[in-house]
């Protein structure tokens, strides 16, 4: 039996170079849970063409919405040669209805749980058409990842670990609390640590560098004061996903840089709302990128515009704000409202939002819904402005850290300055 689980290119482009800047974490953990029977192939088409001449018993697409339009031709190319097809990953998981034109099957949630049934089912000639995971998987020691399955040398970093899943934020553009629960379900320090230890270093440092793809590294904060604490014998260099919230315990900071922690992205989405106290809220989350710039951790911050709760400044004041508390990457974009979010559905209700946006050629690089008191095209204007402002070269020395981080921070501000003026 063979199976290949393929990886959509996306055809925007998330690579530097001829790599990929991080492989399939969640392929790779489906092929771990595969029968034993079968003989497993991840195809990235991020770092590979696939070989239709070499065709598989079955595949196993895993998209999300910016890659869903050419996931379909894949699958669509797949059936037409006879091959059976299953669709999963965050897209179908929103929209199964739509995946399943194109799939013979499609898989909604984690997963793991499932996988064997439909693995079974599907060869059998007897899928079900949809196959939803009824319960999260455990994961205080899941199976460790196939890495085996993987070219290294495709990717910028291919030590990619997780170890936690779910999120009780709920946030109303973010769709991982639908998909992976609304509390964190974190792995067991000691499983973490064991698969860390089974990560190729650098040879000449004898480090290892290790991007953690939580939803929130710092969940349950015992929990990450015993993690941090594991990771300081290991000679780690790490980043994550954070909150503001992270640097109200310094001494949980401090635990953090001395594991080996250099980066966290912090979404900054709603910081420049107009709702509540805003200076207040302004001046915290400066505080917290202020006490991790001390302990050398670097912010990487994601601002997002054209929420109903904009004010005019916003975007000046967002471009400011990263100047004045140094913050050494910044990305600004136009929200998206994707399928399976709250914002999602409440634009589609008021009649704000293009239906199936996603499947229309260009969507990327265009706002997709009537957004309150400016129209889409201003949106746009303005926050490619901010970007601008923020990558300016004034912007970029205003920014750097006074360590040697600038080394390699300063040159990844120039390509930003170089894709803004594209």
């Amino acid at each position: 039996m063979k199976i290949d689980l393929v990886v959509p290119e996306n055809e925007e482009g998330v690579s530097v170079g001829r790599k990929a800047f991080l492989p399939p974490l969640g392929l790779m953990y489906l092929a771990a849970y595969t029968p034993g029977e079968a003989r497993v192939r991840i195809i990235d088409e991020n770092v590979e063409p696939i070989d239709y001449s070499d065709l598989p018993d079955l595949v196993g697409i895993s998209t999300v919405t910016t890659t869903a339009p050419r996931a379909y031709r894949i699958a669509d190319t797949y059936r037409s040669r006879g091959i059976k097809v299953v669709l999963g990953g965050v897209h179908p998981s929103m929209v199964p209805g739509e995946a399943l034109v194109h799939a013979d099957a499609v898989v909604v949630g984690e997963g793991e749980a499932v996988w064997p049934r439909v693995v079974s089912e599907t060869l059998d000639g007897l899928p079900a058409p949809v196959y939803r995971a009824d319960r999260y998987l455990d994961f205080h020691r899941p199976l460790l990842p196939r890495r085996d399955l993987i070219n290294p040398g495709g990717y910028l970093s291919a030590n990619v670990v997780q170890t936690s899943r779910g999120c009780p934020m709920d946030c109303p553009f973010c769709s991982v609390t639908r998909l992976f629960g609304r509390r964190y379900r974190m792995r067991d320090v000691d499983n973490v640590i064991a698969e860390i230890e089974t990560l190729p270093r650098n040879r000449v440092l004898g480090r290892v560098f290790i991007p953690f793809v939580d939803a929130e590294i710092s969940a349950g904060r015992k929990r990450a004061r015993d993690l941090f604490k594991g990771f300081i014998p290991l000679r780690l260099r790490w980043g994550s996903r954070a909150s503001a919230s992270f640097a109200d315990d310094e001494e949980l900071v401090s635990l953090a840089a001395e594991s080996g922690c250099r980066f966290l992205f912090m979404g900054l989405e709603e910081l420049f709302s107009a709702e509540g106290d805003r200076d207040e809220r302004v001046e915290r989350v400066g505080r917290a990128v202020r006490l991790l710039n001390r302990h050398r951790i670097h912010v990487i911050g994601d601002f997002a515009f054209g929420f109903d709760t904009d004010y005019p400044g916003a975007f000046s004041d967002a471009a400011s704000f990263a100047m004045r508390n140094r913050v050494p990457l910044a990305r600004f974009k136009c929200l998206t409202p994707y399928p399976g979010t709250g914002l999602y559905e409440k634009l589609l209700a008021d009649g704000r939002l293009e239906p199936g946006f996603w499947l229309k050629p260009g969507w990327e690089s265009r706002v997709v819904f009537e957004p309150a008191g400016i129209g889409p095209e201003l949106l746009k204007e303005k926050v490619e402005r901010a970007q601008r402002d923020i990558y300016s070269v004034r912007s970029i020395i205003k920014r750097m850290p006074s360590n040697r981080h600038s080394a390699y921070l300063f040159p990844l501000n120039l390509l930003y300055r170089l894709k803004t003026r594209a």
